[in-house]
């Protein structure tokens, strides 16, 4: 990898990839004590403890953590930060994946065939990638503090909720009545100036802190999204583009990493439904209605 000369696609799981964060970590000369205070300085989360159980553990960081750390250990350049990212993900995605292949050859031949089967309609009513859709300009207008409501379920709007089958326990995106929506406040955040910026979807709570709604890119819950404490310009998948859906207040979600679309899990009007990437269409299930709040 440019730039710290770490090579990271030659990391094949999680303790080959914590010994190139020890690596980078005895290339700064810093103690734990002193990561965790650059890391406060920054305004970032970097508990020595923590970082102290991955290392020695030989297991993933949190995203968010990883940035924090590759921050102190003076890893600036988002490309790196990218790559970072990427390779960790990749490992857990085939960590999940060896977990996966481990309990279905216990399962027998029928489960197999069933969770088969199974997976094959599952993966028959995913979305394509949208990639020749084109774009229209973003909504500069819609910035600062928001309410996001689905323009089909217009009493609910978009803040914390939790997986409804259970199988992820962290918070995610979903639709709940407004009035129980703070906390958290939302917060559109351009990136950089200009009209055609996209967003970071910002959650402020006042015990957790801040927040970017992140797409899962992994099972469970592969396509919703969660508040990462990490936000960086290089994590397309935290990265929003805001735009007119047509009609005055209305607005569509478009994911800057895949160019496709936010909206609601199964087109449910219900409470609680959770918010999911899906191919962009032209309705209404995919439309919000952003405004400005004090």
């Amino acid at each position: 990898m440019r730039g710290t000369g770490i090579q990271l696609r030659r990391a094949r799981d999680a303790g080959e990839f914590t010994d190139r964060m020890r690596r980078l970590k005895e290339r700064s000369g810093l103690t734990y004590r002193e990561l965790e205070q650059r890391a406060q300085d920054r305004g970032e989360a970097l508990p020595r403890s923590t970082l102290s159980d991955v290392l020695q553990r030989q297991s993933l960081p949190r995203p968010e953590l990883l940035v924090a750390f590759l921050h102190v250990c003076g890893v600036e350049d988002e490309r790196e930060i990218e790559a970072w990212l990427e390779t960790r993900s990749r490992i857990e995605g085939a960590s999940g994946s060896r977990r996966r292949l481990r309990s279905k050859s216990m399962a027998g031949a029928v489960a197999v065939i069933a969770v088969l089967l199974l997976a094959a309609g599952v993966w028959a009513l995913l979305p394509d990638d949208d990639e020749g859709e084109a774009r229209t300009p973003a909504a500069s207008a819609v910035r600062g503090w928001v309410e996001i409501r689905p323009a089909r379920a217009p009493q609910l709007c978009l803040t914390e909720g939790r997986d409804r089958s259970g199988t992820y326990t962290s918070p995610i995106a979903a639709q709940r009545p407004c009035k129980e929506a703070e906390p958290p406040r939302t917060y559109l955040k351009a990136v950089h100036d200009g009209p055609d910026a996209p967003h970071y979807i910002e959650w402020h709570h006042p015990q957790h802190g801040r927040g970017c709604l992140t797409i899962r890119r992994i099972a469970p819950a592969k396509g919703m999204l969660e508040p990462w404490e990490a936000c960086t310009r290089s994590n397309k998948n935290q990265l929003f583009r805001v735009e007119p859906a047509g009609t005055e207040a209305r607005y569509r979600l478009r994911v800057e990493a895949t160019s496709q679309c936010i909206g609601i899990n199964a087109d449910d009007t219900r409470p609680e439904a959770e918010a999911v990437e899906e191919r962009c269409t032209d309705g209404p299930e995919q439309q919000f209605l952003i405004k400005n709040v004090a």
